[in-house]
């Protein structure tokens, strides 16, 4: 067996090994975020039950097919059994509201600002918008948006974007929510630090993009050692091209906003409802490491990857800036609207020119200025200064040398020669002993040089057959050898193209990303009429 064909073999077995952990680390994966899933329903499941209620309420004020009564009772129901979840008596005092029992909603009303504040007045602050209350929407968001602080915003304020993005914000609150918004930008912005973990952040999330080598490169993984860095440069420089794709279907895709203000509150407020509470937070992230995993078919690097890069969409809290990058990659995550998807992308277009351009500098000084080859013993390089020609002979020189080292080992020396030497001794004795009269033993000893001799004569006669079979195992790996670098020198300039043709697209994905403009992604309001008039 030749010792390409030997690393051949532990290729195989170290694919087979590969294979089988991913499989076990896939089938882990599935059964532990079963689990994972059971306790979250059993621990809260009953808040999806709060949840489906509160899109039911709001409904039910449109048609005016369920009684007071019985709304009224539904809530009450739930805040008895969800004794710490905000949403409970929010929807009490929303039932109270509607009853005009002002004494009970003011006091479910500081219930549920008491549980969570934030998310209390942000549902308010939407169920007056719904019902055109716009200075009452402005003077809860005008709250709300003070107290918040744009280094530590929590998951919610999503729905301020989304409100901003969709055009939902009244006349009288959008003013005063932009404000804040645009100061928070710009404060942000002008920190250096600040900035570069964005760029640094969305450099992760592209270079995540990378599309894997081509399957038709089979000579390189076998015969250079360099080809893991071959693999990784060329996956490195795919991101480019995948990422002006990525983006592009986000912006080029239609966008149908609702065309009534109801159905735009409505789908805001369920994604207010919807996301998760910070109590839930441990388990949602168990779940999301547990999905990266099945995700990635078992390959735990790439999921720990992958759940590194989203890391920011679990957290309790995050800066603003971070809001919108999260907004931008993660809307299903986040619960952001396709609206709001483009807006934060516009917003954080700066840090993705940014991020592609240190990936391509990154990628570019990678570029090897050689591929080493392994082929039968024998290494080779190629670069600048090498010829396909020149490495073929430098190859062959080295088999000859190797062929011509093992044909000088193949001579009769050893037993063989010791055979000869004492049934040559053998025949003398059994002569003289003829001589002398001792046929007896003279005879022993004419068979013991006739044995010794032949083994002798056989061994020297096995001499050239072995030689020959060297001198073919020579020519054949001279010929497999010279295949490998040829395959080896045109998969290299094949490689080159296809690297050269990746990174050319890095500058127009650039170009693209400078060219988007944030206000052109905000939407009108549907009752946009009163908002000029205002």
């Amino acid at each position: 067996m030749t010792r390409s064909e030997l690393t051949q073999l532990r290729a195989l077995f170290d694919e087979y090994v590969r294979r089988d952990e991913l499989a076990k680390n896939l089938q882990l994966a599935q059964t532990r975020i079963i689990a994972v899933r059971g306790e979250l329903e059993t621990s809260y499941g009953h808040y999806a039950t709060v949840r489906r209620l509160a899109t039911g309420t709001l409904q039910a004020m449109d048609t005016g097919t369920v009684t007071q009564d019985a709304m009224q009772a539904a809530s009450e129901e739930l805040m008895i059994t969800t004794p710490r979840y905000w949403l409970a008596p929010a929807l009490v005092g929303l039932a109270a509201w509607i009853r005009d029992d002002r004494t009970l909603a003011e006091r479910a009303l500081a219930e549920a600002l008491r549980r969570d504040n934030d998310k209390t007045s942000l549902f308010f602050a939407l169920v007056l918008r719904r019902h055109g209350r716009d200075d009452a929407t402005a003077r809860w968001l005008r709250q709300y948006v003070a107290r918040q602080d744009p280094a530590a915003l929590s998951h919610e304020f999503t729905v301020v974007l989304d409100a901003v993005a969709t055009g939902t914000l009244g006349p009288v609150a959008k003013p005063s929510v932009m404000e804040h918004m645009s100061g928070w930008y710009q404060r942000l912005t002008a920190d250096p630090e600040t900035v570069a973990a964005q760029v640094t952040r969305w450099r992760q999330l592209i270079d995540g993009m990378r599309t894997p080598v081509d399957p038709r490169f089979t000579v390189l993984p076998a015969v250079s050692p360099t080809w893991p860095v071959l693999k990784a440069v060329y996956e490195g420089a795919t991101v480019h091209g995948r990422a002006e794709a990525h983006f592009r279907g986000i912006f080029e895709r239609p966008l149908r906003p609702a065309p009534g203000l109801q159905e735009r509150v409505d789908a805001i407020l369920d994604n207010l409802v919807r996301s998760y509470d910070e109590e839930e937070t441990p388990h949602r992230k168990r779940e999301a490491e547990l999905q990266a995993i099945i995700d990635a078919d078992g390959d735990r690097t790439a999921a720990t990857a992958a759940v590194a890069a989203e890391a920011a969409v679990h957290e309790e809290s995050v800066d603003f800036l971070t809001l919108l990058t999260n907004a931008g990659f993660f809307p299903d995550r986040v619960g952001a609207s396709d609206g709001t998807q483009r807006m934060a992308i516009a917003l954080a277009k700066d840090w993705v020119v940014a991020a592609d351009g240190q990936l391509e500098a990154q990628n570019v000084a990678a570029f090897p200025t050689s591929v080493e080859l392994t082929v039968e013993g024998w290494t080779g390089r190629i670069d600048g200064d090498a010829t396909e020609q020149s490495l073929v002979d430098s190859l062959t020189i080295h088999i000859d040398a190797e062929t011509d080292n093992a044909l000088s080992k193949i001579k009769l020396d050893g037993g063989p020669l010791l055979g000869l030497i004492v049934g040559g001794v053998a025949l003398l004795l059994a002569v003289i002993t003829f001589v002398q009269g001792g046929s007896g033993f003279g005879v022993f000893l004419l068979l013991v040089a006739l044995g010794l001799g032949g083994f002798g004569a056989y061994s020297y006669s096995q001499l050239e057959p072995r030689r020959e079979h060297v001198r073919r195992l020579g020519e054949q790996r001279k010929a497999t050898g010279a295949a490998q670098v040829r395959g080896a020198v045109a998969e290299v300039l094949d490689w080159r193209t296809a690297w050269d043709r990746e990174v050319d697209r890095a500058e127009a994905f650039r170009r693209y990303m400078n060219a988007l403009v944030r206000d052109s992604f905000i939407a009108s309001a549907p009752d946009r009429s009163r908002e000029v008039v205002a």
